[in-house]
């Protein structure tokens, strides 16, 4: 349909707008004393070999403690390196390390960095070697969007705002909620966040859903208050307006770890938002001003809560005093999901860092354009302006982060430190994500998928004692979608283990054993017991999703936890290339170190709480 006169001037000046940002408009900028990520890092680069090593620095860097490496195991707390290694890769549902073909990407990326650096350099004749190119940065995080636009089948009008990760990306719908419980409507200014599939989604999830730190370092370098209820933006105690946080967490399992139906989870959000908004607040009005339900697509163990029904009756029975959020950051999904969320007025976040095999970690959150221009509104009141500008969201985000469809939120950020990692883990994700899409049918793609899955079900069946699935109910059996196969890659499995004693030869472990079991597979454990040298399966590095306590530590049924396998994008790409079944050999290769492992555990039992 052709556009009148009208139109055609008002996205004109809109485009002329976007491409003057795109250029390298800045706006105002803070003074800013730490030093640039990009400059710390080309300083040790001295030619092509050291790039590789400067861009494991950038990709642990803009983030939390989470992308760190330990010195001693070149590891990071979820056991994987952040830097291309040889191994079975099977941790998506985690963390991941990055593809060779990935990293190279992002040191192509780099390189060109790099050169821009040194001509700016020439051209300002500045005295440090190298000088930041700030445009450089902002046209390929502007390309980035573009990307993600193209990968989620996203319109010109939907938002795209990046994050260096999953849990940073909460902050911005909680303060969406805050902001829509100011305006004096009859109800109190509280905000009450229902967090579901406790136990199952990201440890820092419900602090940062309700707009508090949960790290110990922040993306800004500073360290972070985790914990102690300090929040990242409100208004002062005392303050009539000032609003607080509640929240409710809700698991998708009973006591003894055994998964709730989908009417008995979706009925216990309903009930938990029809409880909050019938409080009642010291004055007599209604306590909560909104209420954030989250809708997890892809839990820790590949499950789902509440249904995209219940979402819809709650949003159709309140309106907007409940701000629906889908935390779909395991990436599972099929190719319009996102499309689908938007068009309902829900945000959505999502990462690279799962199932798309980027680095840990990155970040996306989405707004159509409906609730995006309700942002901005809300933003560009006087007294949200003063409220963020004293606010610690800048220790999170910085303006270029956030898109240019939001001048508020953008005028009230510092224009830096650039934050490169964060760049350059979404470079790496994007790389994975175009080749899945692209490369491989979406119907070859579902049944790579359900082969694996199948496939490693029955490993898993056949590995002895030691080793049994978590029998879920399978929701999804006749399925053919794909974010149903792609949720199906997550394997859950009860190990148990030998003690050396004839009564515990297959003893339930506890969750800090599996996590120890988690690092040994990661491990060349012929480095620490050389008799086991001659043993293929004990040199083999095999990475692991982390452990998940399936009772969110209150259960009555011992050894209710399980460790995981899973199928990145990456490895679908590469069975659709070379066959399911020269996976799978690699996946029996998993399961015979871990049998070697737990049937030896009276071995590698040693000093758990120092690893």
């Amino acid at each position: 349909m052709a556009l009148n006169v009208e139109d055609y001037s008002q996205e004109y000046q809109r485009r002329v707008a976007r491409d003057f940002y795109y250029k390298g408009w800045r706006g105002a900028s803070d003074d800013v004393t730490e030093a640039d990520q990009l400059q710390v890092v080309l300083k040790a680069t001295s030619n092509g070999r050291d790039l590789r090593a400067a861009l494991q620095k950038l990709l642990e860097s803009g983030g939390d403690e989470r992308s760190l490496t330990d010195p001693k195991t070149g590891l990071t707390k979820y056991h994987t390196p952040s830097s291309p290694c040889a191994g079975i890769h099977r941790s998506c549902c985690t963390s991941n390390a990055p593809s060779e073909g990935s990293f190279s990407r992002g040191v192509d990326t780099l390189r060109q960095l790099a050169m821009e650096a040194k001509n700016m350099s020439r051209q300002r004749n500045h005295d440090m070697i190298y000088s930041s190119p700030e445009d450089l940065f902002r046209k390929l995080l502007c390309d980035i969007r573009e990307r993600l636009r193209a990968v989620f089948g996203l319109s010109f009008e939907d938002i795209i705002n990046l994050f260096p990760s999953g849990t940073d990306a909460e902050l911005l719908p909680a303060l969406l909620a805050f902001l829509r419980a100011l305006p004096k409507n009859g109800r109190g200014h509280d905000v009450f966040s229902v967090v579901t599939a406790a136990g199952e989604v990201g440890s820092g999830t419900m602090l940062a859903a309700m707009g508090q730190h949960f790290a110990k370092r922040l993306p800004s370098g500073r360290p972070g208050n985790c914990g102690n209820g300090e929040r990242v933006f409100g208004f002062a105690e005392g303050n009539p307006d000032a609003g607080a946080f509640s929240s409710a967490t809700l698991s998708m399992r009973d006591e003894r770890g055994r998964l709730l139906s989908e009417q008995e989870r979706d009925r216990d959000v309903e009930e938990a938002v029809r409880q909050a908004l019938a409080i009642l607040g010291e004055d007599g009005k209604p306590k909560y001003g909104c209420v954030v339900v989250h809708m997890v697509v892809g839990s820790k163990t590949g499950q789902c809560m509440p249904s995209a029904d219940c979402l819809d009756r709650l949003v159709a029975e309140y309106g907007k005093l409940v701000l629906p959020v889908v935390d779909a950051c395991q990436g599972r999904l099929g190719e319009g999901d996102v499309r689908e969320n938007l068009d309902k007025g829900r945000v959505v976040l999502c990462t690279g860092s799962k199932f798309f095999g980027g680095p840990p970690f990155s970040g996306v959150c989405l707004f159509s354009e409906g609730l995006a221009q309700e942002f901005e509104q809300l933003v560009g009141s006087s007294e949200a302006t003063i409220m963020l500008a004293q606010s610690k969201l800048k220790e999170y985000i910085v303006a270029s982060l956030m898109s240019d469809d939001l001048p508020n939120l953008r005028s009230l950020l510092p224009q830096r430190p650039l934050n490169y990692g964060v760049l350059m883990r979404w470079t790496l994700a994007l790389h994975n994500m175009e080749t899945y899409l692209s490369d491989v049918p979406q119907e070859e793609r579902v049944q790579v998928m359900r082969e694996w899955s199948r496939g490693v079900r029955s490993i898993v069946a056949g590995a002895g004692p030691m080793v049994a699935m978590l029998q879920d109910p399978d929701d999804s059996e006749g399925c053919q979608d794909e974010r149903s196969a792609a949720l199906g890659t997550i394997i859950s499995f009860h190990c148990r283990c030998n003690r050396g004693v004839p009564d515990k030869s297959a003893d339930v472990m506890t969750i800090d054993e599996l996590r120890h079991v988690q690092f040994l597979m990661a491990s060349d454990l012929s480095e620490q017991h050389p008799h086991l040298s001659l043993m293929g399966p004990a040199t083999t590095r095999c990475f692991m999703g982390q452990p998940v306590d399936l009772c969110s530590g209150a259960g009555i049924a011992p050894g209710m936890h399980v460790l995981r396998v899973a199928a990145s994008a990456p490895l679908v790409v590469r069975m659709w290339n070379e066959g399911v079944e020269r996976v799978l050999e690699e996946d029996r290769a998993v399961f015979e170190k871990l049998r070697l492992v737990l049937g030896n555990w009276y071995m590698f039992q040693k000093a758990i709480s120092n690893v």
